[in-house]
Parts: structure tokens; C-alpha cells; sequence
């Protein structure tokens, strides 16, 4: 039997390449980390936020970075923008910051 379809998970195993997703599956948003008093860049994906780590122009050094991240045992994901990939890194203890 097939297995079915799943939709991509963020990378935290180093053998799987990083999922890249579209910045349409995302949802943009600011939120603050303990000892940091201004609010940071953000996505929110399937209950978790990921905070705003680097722009990079091709997918080869976004993957490689990620990577990087990813075996240092952080939960990672890119997503696509028209000028090429933004990497972010899971924030367990973040909180959304509140709109002004």
C-alpha cells in the first residue's frame, strides 16, 4: 500500500533537507523573547513560533545554514520570498507581542 501524503515538518534531523515552504502557509507576526525587550521578526506554523534568523539569495547556503541550525538540535524552516529564502529558527519560550 502507498503511504499517503504528508505535509512537510519543520527540520530538526539533519539527513532530511530543510521543507521549504511558501510565505502564503505562513503567518507573519512579531513576538518577544525572555531578555529581550524589543519585539522580534516572526512566523507562526502549526502552533509554534520561529523566529527571524537571515535573508539568503539561493537555496544551496539557505539549506547548508539551516542545516547547521538543524544539528545543533533547533527546529528550523525556510520560506520562499520573490528575491529567494528567509531560514527561522523555533522559539519555545516566545510570546506574541501585542499590537499597538
Amino acid at each position: 500500500m502507498p503511504s499517503s501524503p504528508t505535509s512537510p515538518q519543520p527540520s530538526s534531523i539533519v539527513n532530511e533537507p530543510t521543507p521549504i515552504f511558501s510565505q502564503k502557509l505562513v503567518d507573519r507576526c512579531h513576538i518577544l523573547l525572555p531578555d529581550t525587550p524589543t519585539p522580534t521578526s516572526a512566523i507562526y506554523y502549526e502552533g509554534r513560533y520561529y523566529a527571524y534568523v537571515k535573508f539568503f539569495p539561493t537555496v544551496e547556503i539557505a539549506r547548508q545554514k539551516a542545516d547547521l541550525i538543524a544539528q545543533r538540535g533547533n527546529l528550523v524552516l525556510l520560506t520562499r520570498i520573490p528575491k529567494g529564502l528567509v531560514l527561522w529558527v523555533h522559539e519555545p519560550d516566545a510570546r506574541p507581542a501585542s499590537k499597538r
